[in-house]
Order: C-alpha cells, then sequence, then structure tokens
C-alpha cells in the first residue's frame, strides 16, 4: 500500500474536501447547500489567501483534510491577533485510513508551511498555530491527536508556538437590544458544511417548541457585524443566549422555552 500523501487543495481538487467530511451524505438536499455554501468560501480563501485546507490521499483516494485559516481572515473577529492560524478541523473518517498517519500528516505539512513558507496566507510570519478542539466520536480524540503532534494547551485554546509566544483572543460579550427579542437567531459557519444543516434542524425544533417564535438563520461570515455585536455566539432567543445541545432535545426544549418568557425591558 502506498504512503499517505498531503496536497494543498487547488480549484480542481476542491470537491475532494467533500469526498472526505460529507462523503455519505453527497446526495443529501440539506448537505448539498451546506457543500456550496463551503465551496464558495473555499473559492473565495483560494483568490485572497491561498490554500487553506489539505487533503491526505491514500492510494490517490482522499481520506482525510485539515481546514485552517489566519485569524486575520475572520471578520466576525473583532481584534484578530496577527501571525495566528487557527486549525479549525482535522478530520479522518474513514477507519481503513486510521493509524496510517493520514491526520498527523496534514498537521505536520501545516507546521511545516508555517514555519517555512515567506508570506504563508499573506503573512508577514507565523507566530503559532491555535486550535478550540471539537471531537466527532470517530477515531482518535483531538487532544491526544494535537497533543501528539507537539499542541499544548493554554487557557482553552491548544496552541502550537512557530515564532513567538502566545496571545489570548479578545473575547467579544453581548448586550441585548431591543431588536433581539421576540425572535430566534441562530448563527451558521460556512467553512463547515454541516453548520448549515444543523441551523436548519435547530430551526425546525424552534417551531416545533415555540411555533409563533420567529427564526433567523445568520451566515458569520457574510454578516461579521451581528455576529461579533451577539458575541460570536451561536443561538440567541428573545435576547437569551442558549447553550444545550439540540441533540438534548429535553433540555433544549426546557431552555428554549424559559428564554419565551423573558419580558422585554420598558
Amino acid at each position: 500500500m502506498s504512503p499517505i500523501v498531503v496536497r494543498d487543495i487547488t480549484k480542481t481538487t476542491i470537491d475532494d474536501v467533500f469526498r472526505v467530511c460529507s462523503h455519505g451524505k453527497l446526495n443529501d438536499p440539506l448537505q448539498k447547500t451546506g457543500i456550496e455554501l463551503r465551496r464558495r468560501w473555499l473559492s473565495r480563501m483560494l483568490s485572497h489567501y491561498g490554500p487553506c485546507t489539505k487533503i491526505a490521499y491514500l492510494d490517490e483516494r482522499p481520506v482525510a483534510q485539515a481546514m485552517y485559516y489566519p485569524e486575520e481572515a475572520a471578520p466576525f473577529i473583532r481584534r484578530p491577533r496577527p501571525g495566528v492560524v487557527l486549525l479549525r478541523c482535522v478530520y479522518n473518517p474513514f477507519p481503513e485510513a486510521r493509524g496510517k498517519g493520514a491526520a498527523s500528516s496534514l498537521i505536520r505539512s501545516l507546521v511545516d508551511d508555517c514555519r517555512s513558507k515567506v508570506g504563508f496566507l499573506k503573512m508577514k510570519k507565523c507566530s503559532f498555530i491555535a486550535s478550540e478542539l471539537f471531537n466527532t466520536g470517530e477515531g482518535t480524540t483531538m487532544e491526544s491527536l494535537y497533543t501528539g503532534n507537539g499542541f499544548f494547551w493554554i487557557g482553552d485554546e491548544m496552541i502550537f508556538e512557530i515564532s513567538g509566544g502566545y496571545v489570548e483572543p479578545l473575547r467579544p460579550s453581548y448586550s441585548p437590544r431591543d431588536e433581539d427579542y421576540g425572535k430566534a437567531i441562530m448563527f451558521y459557519d460556512p467553512t463547515c458544511e454541516y453548520s448549515y444543516s444543523f441551523a436548519v434542524k435547530v430551526e425546525g425544533l424552534i417551531h416545533e417548541i415555540a411555533p409563533d417564535l420567529p427564526v433567523e438563520l445568520v451566515d458569520k461570515w457574510e454578516d461579521p457585524y451581528r455576529s461579533r455585536r451577539m458575541g460570536n455566539l451561536l443561538l440567541i432567543v428573545n435576547s437569551v443566549p442558549i447553550v444545550s445541545s439540540w441533540r438534548d432535545k429535553d433540555r433544549f426544549a426546557d431552555e428554549v422555552l424559559q428564554a419565551t418568557k423573558k419580558d422585554k425591558p420598558t
């Protein structure tokens, strides 16, 4: 069997991203919308910053991916840290490809680029790579993967130092406004094709819980000011941030119902 080969995406290989991330849902209508949103985002990033995704290939088949971008590229981050690369996702979904170094090869390739490529992602230099972890429940945990590749925890981020020391992110806060009452506002992220489908599912759940409550779905990259103003939160109902996962339907329903009872200040 051939070794793992890592390549940056190009305009002609963007579809390989979806052959990894959406390999079981390529014909799902809702997923297709999320795919098109991410395709447009990837195309814009390629034009403005260069490749922001790497693909690992096994016998020329795409089996894993890593997605990242300079923090300065995110319009919803009020004061981005110069020289910081955000590693948003490493995904290795195929059991037959695990244990062959695909995910680690992706991380090593990104580290090498950050160290050696002049003007990588249009940065003067890379200070450090930062990641806020989430786990899909498939294969090795992200913490184990990152720790095994030289990352370490600082605060709520795991980082890999390249040429500079750590700088904490500026976390925005949320202060309700009159316009936030009487509705639900759900933000989705086009950098992940699942984000839009999750937002639509949450919209459906809210309609079941509170049928008369209007729901807005907002692309945080297309309306970054609103995302920043609302603390870059995921879901706000009647000016109340919702923290429960929509997958825990009972707790989620209770939290949404309690939020709908909040009175607007007079």
